[in-house]
């Protein structure tokens, strides 16, 4: 199952029971100070009166912060009020192929959505957390779990997913675009912005910063809020559990916790001009951007070094040599020699003429320099130096155990 249908699975059951894409808000309130104001927040937000509405949920929360109506109320009417057409996010999301979702949305489209779900998402969080503490402690009391988080599961991973794309976006501009190769494995077209990273090095920081806060991102959504929409659905009894063939795993699928890990994991790959190894294979900045698989590992224009390249009339890419960047990119002891800085005939890199070409459908190889990539401690070693050499071979196997420990620096 590809990462893009746990998306189509989420967005097809959105509209069920009570959730923040809904027009309408039917939840019974009590006849109290908080309770009454949350009432006419909710008439506010059925006539569409959205900030009245958030006006009358936020006094609300002052008066008695457990109202979990009040959250949620607040929630829906921020996503209506700065959003024009908050159904059409589901749309947006709703992709097929190889696209990341959002990532293709009109440039007009971006801000307006941007703002409204992170206004709506700020209640949300906080609604879950209570929901979760109280649920787990219920004399805490920090919720009244009129709303709990399993009613909205699925609208608020939709959100979050969303809100990480769309700050990635708002972070590095439309022009860089986010496809999934047939394995999962992350392909970043880095074309539109690789040469302001090499006149602006600020430039190259924000792209470099940005790619890791979507991984981050990414990662918090997907270790975290997919896992508790699963449980969620799972307890609320609507699906037949009992058959693998449906139920939860024909919505989240079999392999959505590997196809998760392959999409974060290799959205690292893609930092540019870092002087690390951002995939596992030991080698560091040793690509260049030329559409071509350069060293041989099955994976194209992945961490790359910066390099000034020149076009000619047919915007075909002309290199003279490599380039110079004062790096030791096959880690053999020599900074920038000779067979760094030339492309063999076929555009493979002269220092990795010899390595075992690996084929980009070779998943047993990528996840290991997957794995290798989460080895961040030096303290606690998972794969030690010989390990690598035997799995993965290539640049490791220059590496002695003095430069193997600045292989952990700035991770």
């Amino acid at each position: 199952m590809k990462f893009v249908n746990l998306l189509a699975g989420l967005v097809s059951f959105s509209l069920l029971g009570c959730n923040i894409f809904n027009p309408s808000d039917e939840v019974s309130t009590k006849n109290d100070n908080a309770a009454m104001l949350v009432s006419e927040g909710q008439n506010s937000f059925r006539d569409a009166e959205y900030a009245r509405a958030a006006s009358f949920f936020e006094k609300a929360i002052a008066a008695d912060s457990t109202k979990s109506e009040a959250w949620f109320g607040l929630a829906k009417s921020n996503l209506y009020l700065y959003s024009k057409n908050p159904l059409k996010i589901i749309t947006e999301i709703n992709t097929d192929g190889n696209s990341i979702p959002l990532m293709d949305l009109d440039s007009s489209y971006v801000e307006e959505y941007y703002q409204a779900i992170s206004s709506a998402l700020t209640p949300l969080r906080e609604l879950v957390r209570r929901d979760t503490l109280t649920a787990q402690d219920p004399s805490s009391k920090l919720s009244d779990r009129m709303v709990t988080y399993s009613n909205f599961s699925i609208s608020y991973g939709i959100l979050e997913f969303a809100y990480t794309i769309l700050n990635f976006r708002e972070r590095v501009g439309s022009k860089l675009q986010i496809s999934l190769n047939d394995d999962n494995t992350l392909n970043l077209d880095l074309s539109s912005v690789y040469q302001n990273a090499i006149e602006d090095t600020a430039f190259q920081n924000q792209l470099n910063n940005s790619i890791e806060q979507l991984q981050n991102d990414l990662t918090y959504t997907m270790e975290n809020i997919l896992p508790m929409i699963s449980e969620s659905l799972e307890e609320s009894g609507i699906f037949d559990f009992g058959d693998d063939s449906s139920g939860i795993s024909e919505i989240l699928g079999e392999n959505t916790e590997a196809n998760a890990d392959i999409v974060k994991y290799t959205i690292g790959f893609y930092k540019v001009g870092d002087g690390i190894d951002n995939d596992g294979d030991g080698c560091v900045d040793e690509e260049i951007l030329d559409g071509k698989d350069n060293d041989g590992d099955g994976l194209i224009d992945e961490d790359l070094r910066l390099v000034p390249l020149t076009y000619d009339e047919d915007s075909t890419i002309v290199f003279i040599g490599v380039g110079l960047d004062s790096l030791d990119h096959d880690l053999n002891g020599w900074k920038e020699d000779s067979l760094e800085r030339a492309l063999d005939e076929n555009d493979r890199l002269l220092f990795a003429a010899d390595f075992e070409r690996v084929s980009s459908s070779d998943s047993s190889t990528q996840a290991i320099r997957r794995e290798i990539m989460k080895d961040l401690d030096s303290t606690q070693i998972k794969y030690p130096l010989e390990e690598r050499k035997r799995l993965v071979g290539r640049c490791w196997n220059n590496y002695t155990e003095e430069n193997f420990k600045a292989w952990f620096r700035n991770r």
